[in-house]
């Protein structure tokens, strides 16, 4: 369980199964990570350049997370997927921590970036989807179209009709010019797709990842890893006293994962992997 904004509790329905998938998508690239051939290290340097080139479409995950060894990655996410999804106890507050559940949410906004710019529409299963359905379950309340800013200029081919017809009430009773002037832009879609080079709308992607951070500080708060991160580098009593008013000491951001013999992070992933099939 995790002390999540409405209690200390596990996710559920569908807010557990976007968290799942996102899971469950990490620890495939893991299980590839452990397994791939070791890197030479005369291209050692030449490999992480290419990394770096091909990283995906520009989601980088904390460093508080990233930064850590394969193995060390297993270890903090079965920690924190088996205290959101399981009956587990949260661990100790720390930054790694905050950091890997922000890096399954960062691996959503990087399926999602993919399924825009493979033309998959939103339906029951898709990415979109099932943020849509998290969404809603936690945050019932709020007009999702309305108070996201929406800045698009043309409609997401993909948007389900429901969604549509709310947006577009939204517009004609907010701003009744914007219908005339697309009137007068018949091509603002086309020309967007010709700016990026790509046929991709980057509104739309930053529409998506402003739906995935609502519905992260919804769910968890404020990180406090990221203000922590801000003083490391400044006075150490600035950082001393800045935790200590959050109930904090300095072993929030001291904590690290320890290091895995290979049969320990095998035993983990297997605990992971049932934890993520275990909602199919």
């Amino acid at each position: 369980m995790w002390p999540l904004t409405n209690g200390m509790r596990c996710l559920d329905g569908p807010e557990a199964a976007l968290f799942r998938g996102g899971v469950g998508m990490m620890v495939d690239q893991l299980v590839l990570e452990l397994n791939a051939p070791p890197v030479s290290p005369l291209l050692d340097d030449d490999a992480s350049l290419a990394d770096e080139s091909t990283s995906g479409f520009g989601f980088s995950a904390p460093r508080w997370y990233s930064m850590w060894e394969p193995e060390q990655r297993v270890w903090l996410l079965e920690r924190v997927t088996s205290a959101l999804l399981a009956t587990r106890a949260a661990p100790p507050h720390a930054a790694m921590f905050e950091a890997t559940i922000e890096s399954v949410y960062i691996e959503i906004a990087d399926l999602i970036a993919m399924e825009i710019t493979t033309g998959k529409p939103i339906e029951r299963g898709s990415w979109r989807g099932s943020l849509l359905d998290a969404y809603v379950q936690r945050c019932p309340g709020d007009s999702l179209l309305g108070a996201l800013q929406f800045e698009a200029t043309t409609l997401d081919p993909c948007l389900p009709p429901s969604l549509v017809k709310q947006w577009k009430a939204t517009e004609h009773t907010s701003e009744p010019d914007i219908s005339a002037d697309r009137k007068s832009k018949p091509d603002a879609k086309n020309k967007n797709a010709d700016d990026n080079g790509a046929g991709t709308e980057p509104d739309w992607m930053e529409w998506w990842t402003s739906v995935i951070q609502r519905l992260v500080d919804a769910t968890y708060g404020p990180r406090l890893y990221h203000a922590a991160e801000r003083y490391r580098d400044d006075d150490p009593d600035l950082l001393r006293r800045f935790l200590e008013s959050k109930g904090m000491t300095d072993k929030f951001i001291r904590r690290i994962p320890p290091l895995r013999s290979r049969s320990q992070t095998q035993t983990t992933i297997d605990r992971l992997q049932a934890i993520v099939f275990e909602g199919e």
